[in-house]
């Protein structure tokens, strides 16, 4: 036989001052009375009877001498009214943030992720929420995060774009890294340059090439409207580079990732860079374009190159080979340069697989 227990939980709570006026009305005992047995002012035994104080275990004693029920009966009503009090309240709240947990179009992406689980219903969505975002309340998430990001054309869901960089979070978290070393960085580029040339199994590499110079690397799948392809936020001492892994073209992808590193190099811990649709560049996200295209291609060498006149498919990856990417890399630069069209080279850009 399966034993079920049933749970009452009221939507009231009853103070101990009812109890109390219901004593003093069973015995007999007026108020005045019941100062002269405990001691205790008027206006105290006032505010208990109506609610407006609580019943402390001194208090709960002095009851007891006086009307010879035990402290323990006194200290259980006022716990239970306590707990009661909270609970109701805690159930208002959570009223509230299950309105806001309707706002939040990207769970079952989080669900698909392994991020989240899976809802019942939408109290367990907003109570999943809670936790997973490590706050007590949905409201309290700040509508920008203090990240540097790059984001692309079109407007992007706040909510959205708040949940995939706590993904980025949570897992930079599990991630050992060293202290962060600015001259541990320059060291490893070059050996950064050298995964472009992957076009698989390259993810695990470059995390453990960061790591050592204290730069949490992760990649994360594309969360539907957040417009986003990469960021870079300091979590306490750590440096962490996120990655979108939507599409993942070989130029955009590495151009991304120097582009955060670029942040990471050039603009201090507290700085935040946040880009809106539409919004010019200032001049830290132009810096951090100009240290990505720098770091990946020398600019006295693509400068020669691109003065030799010879721009196409065969000399770019000639010239790539010499400078150690891949070909990807310049031919995306010269679209984007002005050099060659996009639909031009379209098929020579190799999608990556992630996979760290």
């Amino acid at each position: 036989m399966v034993e079920t227990k049933l749970s009452y939980n009221p939507d009231f709570a009853i103070h101990p001052g009812e109890t109390l006026r219901e004593e003093l009305d069973l015995a007999s005992i007026s108020q005045v009375e019941l100062v002269q047995r405990t001691g205790l002012s008027e206006k105290h035994i006032s505010q208990i009877i109506n609610g407006e104080a609580s019943v402390t275990p001194d208090t709960a004693i002095k009851l007891e001498r006086s009307l010879g029920i035990a402290a323990e009966f006194w200290a259980n009503l006022q716990k239970n009214y306590d707990v009661t009090v909270a609970r109701i309240e805690s159930e208002k709240r959570l009223a509230k943030e299950i309105d806001e947990s309707r706002k939040f179009k990207c769970y079952e992406e989080l669900v698909s992720v392994g991020c989240i689980k899976p809802a019942q219903d939408l109290k367990e969505k907003a109570e999943n929420l809670l936790n997973f975002f490590a706050v007590d309340s949905l409201a309290y998430l700040p509508q920008t995060e203090a990240i540097a990001f790059r984001q692309t054309r079109g407007k992007f869901d706040e909510r959205s774009l708040a949940a995939w960089l706590r993904c980025g979070e949570i897992e930079a978290s599990r991630l050992q890294v060293g202290p962060f070393n600015k001259m541990r960085v320059r060291e490893i580029i070059p050996e950064i340059k050298k995964l472009t040339l992957l076009p698989e199994g390259f993810g695990r590499k470059l995390q453990t090439l960061c790591a050592t110079a204290g730069i949490a690397v992760v990649f994360s799948p594309y969360f539907k409207k957040t417009r986003v392809s990469g960021s870079t936020r300091w979590i306490g001492d750590k440096a962490v580079i996120q990655i979108n892994t939507k599409g993942a073209y070989s130029d955009i992808f590495w151009f991304t990732f120097f582009h955060e590193l670029g942040h990471v190099m050039l603009h201090g811990v507290k700085e935040r860079f946040l880009e809106f649709e539409g919004k010019t560049k200032d001049e830290k996200e132009r810096e951090a374009d100009e240290f990505a295209a720098k770091n990946l291609i020398p600019e006295s060498e693509y400068g020669t190159y691109i003065r030799s006149g010879k721009l196409d498919r065969v000399t770019a990856e000639r010239f790539a080979r010499s400078v150690g990417i891949d070909a990807s890399i310049v031919l995306g630069r010269l679209a984007y340069d002005g050099f060659a069209q996009w639909r031009q080279i379209a098929h020579d850009r190799p999608r990556l697989m992630i996979r760290p």
